[in-house]
């Protein structure tokens, strides 16, 4: 989970440069750092991936980059 790099709907304004704020930091820290808390317990184990998951990844990926719908990516 990522609070600051991924955010695009900043408190500044839906752009990338206004995700690096301090105020951003903080709002969105505070959410993320809540969520984790609530879904993941300390010392719990990690589900395991799946031998084919960067695969599966960049096959979806790839059928979200070259649709042909009416919105870009």
């Amino acid at each position: 989970m990522v609070a600051g790099e991924a955010t695009c709907a900043s408190v500044y304004g839906a752009n990338r440069l206004g995700a690096n704020s301090l105020l951003d930091i903080v709002v969105f820290g505070r959410a993320c750092a809540n969520r984790v808390a609530e879904i993941h317990k300390p010392g719990e184990k990690k589900k395991p991936l799946e031998n084919d998951a960067g695969e599966k990844t960049i096959a979806w990926l790839d059928i979200l980059r070259y649709s042909n719908g009416s919105l870009p990516t």
